[in-house]
């Protein structure tokens, strides 16, 4: 589900939620494949690309990633959970013989262990910490372990929380912000909003420990920048030589 959410859709990240926004997804949802000013991404998922080898991109959303993941890689399968946003994932690909779309609750567990790659792009950003840590002991579940070829790849896209500070200081004295900023609650959950909607933000330090936690080795984190502009804030001058960005990651089961 890769993207921030604005007010339109309903206020809880749940299966109604992005069933909402599955209709109208380019106009309500901040893609970062798009945004990314440098290519990072692409780049990080060419330097993983393999004919021969397995992808699951792990909350595909409405399949903004699938068709280049088509062309990297051998055989490539979408898990969402809604089912709106699966159909939509489905019509885009019909064309790929090679991509498959399924419903994340009734796929997960016979595909556990099969996959070389996982892309997971803006998924694991439910305010919660239990689900948000869950979306990532999925998508390590879905990554065979480590053998001959070395250990499944996981590439990696979250918010980053520096960056959510970065747009809420150019915000500063709007009448209406919409980057609020708190410290975390006492039981873990986030304390940054966008447009009124709680999204996990992560530091580069609490990344790499929560995958270290989740028997990853070589991580690598990296900024995916973004302009202003795709972001509707003009920041103050003493701010403009800086861009927001997302983390990128790239690990691999040890």
């Amino acid at each position: 589900m890769d993207g921030t959410v604005v007010q339109s859709l309903p206020s809880r990240q749940s299966g109604q939620y992005w069933d909402a926004a599955a209709t109208n997804w380019e106009e309500e949802i901040f893609s970062s494949f798009h945004n990314d000013r440098k290519g990072v991404i692409l780049s990080a998922l060419k330097a993983a690309a393999d004919p021969c080898a397995s992808m699951a991109d792990f909350g595909c959303g409405v399949g903004i990633y699938l068709p280049v993941l088509g062309r990297l890689f051998g055989a490539v399968h979408g898990f969402e959970q809604s089912a709106a946003c699966a159909d939509v994932a489905r019509q885009k690909t019909r064309g790929q013989s090679n991509i498959r779309v399924h419903l994340a609750s009734t796929a997960l567990k016979s595909w556990r262990g099969r996959f070389d790659a996982v892309l997971c792009a803006n998924a694991a950003i439910h305010p919660r910490r239990a689900i948000w840590q869950g979306v990532l002991d999925s998508a390590r579940a879905l990554l065979r372990d480590r053998d001959d070829r070395g250990g499944g790849k996981l590439i990696l896209v979250v918010p980053a929380l520096g960056s959510a500070k970065l747009l809420a200081k150019a915000e500063r004295g709007a009448a209406e912000p919409r980057i609020i900023v708190k410290p975390d609650q006492p039981n873990g959950d986030s304390g940054v909003s966008i447009d009124g909607v709680p999204t996990k933000h992560f530091t580069a330090a609490e990344l790499k420990r929560e995958l270290a936690a989740r028997g990853f080795r070589a991580i690598r984190v990296r900024k995916v920048e973004y302009s202003w502009a795709c972001h509707s804030i003009r920041p103050p001058k003493e701010l403009s030589g800086a861009k927001p960005w997302d983390w990128l990651v790239t690990a691999r089961v040890a």
